[in-house]
């Protein structure tokens, strides 16, 4: 299925992503930095079906999604640094240690989490409703960031269960990736850290 996104749409648009993710499918939507998978992150089938379509290797993690910065605590027991506050909701990823608890249930992290609060009114209405998401990226191994709607459809039309069109994202810069645990930036993308 694919909607192109207008003003009319987006509760539809929404609504259909939430029950999409919550019956286990995988939708490409719109980020605040790129075309990105979402899945729910606790769905391990969905999970590996984005592995299997982006073609990734399965020793390489996926960044999630959170709606706001306090469900960090439900990933790690570590404080996110105050150096990267300032830049929560938007284009930054942190990684940071994961919950002994979760390494069973999350076997796809090891033992890290990388996590991002989005600054995207439409991702966070979905994550208003639905678990954390795993968040990669919407292009094949070894291509470059897709920020063009109409190349996702022609990639990925009959491999997901729904495509949000939304055009072309103008910036297409994938998130500044800042590892917590040895305070340093790995990535860096829109957000400048000094």
């Amino acid at each position: 299925m694919i909607i192109t996104l207008n003003n009319k749409n987006i509760d539809y648009a929404i609504k259909m992503s939430v029950n999409i993710i919550k019956d286990g499918g995988v939708i490409i939507a719109p980020t605040d930095t790129v075309y990105g998978f979402l899945a729910d992150a606790f769905n391990l089938s969905a999970v590996q079906k984005i592995y299997e379509i982006k073609g990734r290797e399965a020793n390489k993690p996926f960044l999630i999604i959170i709606k706001d910065k306090e469900c960090s605590k439900s990933f790690s027991d570590i404080e996110i640094p105050k150096k990267i506050l300032e830049f929560i909701p938007g284009k930054i990823t942190f990684i940071m240690p994961l919950k002994k608890s979760l390494e069973t249930e999350l076997v796809y992290l090891k033992d890290t989490v990388a996590l991002r609060v989005p600054d995207n009114n439409f991702i966070n209405k979905i994550l208003n409703e639905t678990p954390p998401l795993v968040a990669p990226s919407a292009n094949p191994k070894d291509y470059g960031i897709i920020n063009d709607g109409n190349k996702i459809i022609e990639l990925y039309e009959d491999k997901v269960d729904l495509i949000i069109n939304n055009g072309i994202i103008k910036e297409g810069l994938a998130s500044t990736l800042y590892d917590c645990i040895n305070d340093k930036v790995i990535r860096e993308g829109s957000i400048k850290i000094l």
